[in-house]
């Protein structure tokens, strides 16, 4: 086992996401506990900010009116694999970028399409992300007691050096 690198670390945070497909995104509640929801995500910018869409009178979006704080976590169950990212996230209603972030099988869902004042984007932009994968090896030792932890820096990734994990 080595010392895995932030760029290891981010590649298997990009597989398990592809992997997943879905991940639960996770606001802060009206009564202050956690409220999950299954989503489907964009394909993650190389930052890793990941763009979801959305109506606009949606639990989660006046939850984010509320609190912008963020979990979003996907398991990858063929690698028994996992990543959480907290960060915090803010809704679009650009147009073009609503253009972009559009899946023409919504049409269902959203009747009047990217144009429409029924969608809205999400955007999250992580700050700290907590990673497991066993099959990539992709833990620390003691083996798989605690998972690798990624703060953002900047525009950087660092191994989190804290204790508490």
């Amino acid at each position: 086992m080595h010392n895995l690198k932030p760029e290891e670390i981010l590649q298997s945070v990009h597989r398990i996401m592809k992997a997943a497909e879905y991940g639960f995104f996770i606001t802060i509640g009206e009564d202050g506990y956690p409220s999950a929801r299954l989503m489907q995500p964009f394909e993650p910018e190389a930052d890793l900010t990941i763009w979801f869409g959305a109506n606009p009178g949606s639990r989660k979006i006046r939850e984010l009116q509320r609190n912008k704080k963020v979990t979003i976590g996907f398991h990858d169950s063929a690698t028994t694999a996992y990543a959480a990212l907290r960060g915090s996230a803010e809704v679009v209603n650009d147009p073009a970028q609503k253009g972009r972030y559009w899946r023409a099988f919504w049409s269902d869902i959203y009747p009047g399409g990217p144009e429409g004042d029924e969608y809205v984007l999400v955007k999250f932009v992580p700050d700290r992300i907590e990673v497991m994968d066993f099959q990539g090896h992709v833990l620390p030792q003691p083996y798989g007691l605690k998972p690798n932890v990624l703060e953002r820096s900047g525009a950087s990734w660092a191994l989190s050096n804290r204790e508490d994990l």
